[in-house]
């Protein structure tokens, strides 16, 4: 008798923890779903394009917003800071009708970037600078600012610039690179990203950095020299929030 009621015991005990375990992992299951957005309707992923790149402003735009907001989607999804590659692929996997279709790849698992290609990188600020929480200033004004080697090659810059479509303030090109710095007078919201777009030019290795320039301290000195590499060995003074390389096929 003793012996068949502590088994009883034990059989209570773990029936009664099972339950209690898959309770709380619905409970937790529900709020997850309740935390995660559902895709807005005004974004479609299912674009399609006659080309695998931008043909024209309009497309350009177009083109860049989806990134954007397919990054913001999955950044709060993963809850953590992922910049998103962004290309169009012409396949029968994903379409049928000869015409390209966007593809949204975390940069992190690329390997590498091809040369002629058509691509975006959206890096989120909010997501960024609070990844960076120790390095960025309590200062409500400041600065970021970026530099690609080489520049990406995308016809419609200045229209974009024109249109606001480029969240910058000042941009220089130069043959051997690119360096473009937003001003800031609070975190940016969650859907505010950094767009670097454009071809891939002919290069062995294509490199991002993003520099935390402080409130006190101005853009307009590593701006106003005259070679890529005076203003890249300025901006090495400051905080540095992200970094990529990328060999170039």
């Amino acid at each position: 008798m003793n012996i068949n009621r502590k088994y009883i015991i034990i059989f209570g005990v773990s029936t009664l923890l099972l339950i209690t375990i898959f309770s709380f992992k619905a409970y937790y299951q529900e709020r997850e779903s309740q935390t995660i957005p559902t895709l807005p309707e005004d974004i479609s992923f299912e674009k399609t394009f006659d080309k695998n790149y931008p043909a024209s402003l309009e497309e350009t735009i177009s083109f860049n917003k989806i990134c954007a907001d397919a990054n913001v989607i999955i950044s709060i999804r993963r809850q953590e800071f992922e910049p998103l590659l962004c290309v169009l692929v012409g396949d029968k996997k994903y379409d049928t009708s000869g015409k390209y279709t966007f593809i949204p790849t975390p940069l992190k698992r690329m390997s590498a970037l091809s040369q002629g290609q058509y691509i975006a990188i959206a890096v989120n600020y909010s997501d960024l600078l609070q990844k960076n929480a120790s390095a960025v200033s309590s200062d409500n004004s400041f600065n970021l600012c970026t530099i690609t080697k080489p520049a990406l090659i995308d016809p419609f810059r200045e229209e974009l610039l024109l249109k606001g479509q480029i969240n910058l303030n000042r941009s220089i090109v130069f043959s051997n690179g690119e360096v473009f710095c937003s001003k800031f007078f609070g975190l940016p919201g969650k859907t505010l990203n950094l767009l670097i777009s454009g071809f891939v030019p002919q290069t062995d290795l294509f490199q991002a950095k993003i520099y935390f320039v402080p409130g006190d301290k101005t853009v307009n000195d590593p701006l106003s020299q005259e070679s890529f590499s005076d203003i890249e060995n300025i901006l090495q003074s400051y905080p540095l929030l992200w970094d990529v390389e990328k060999p170039v096929i």
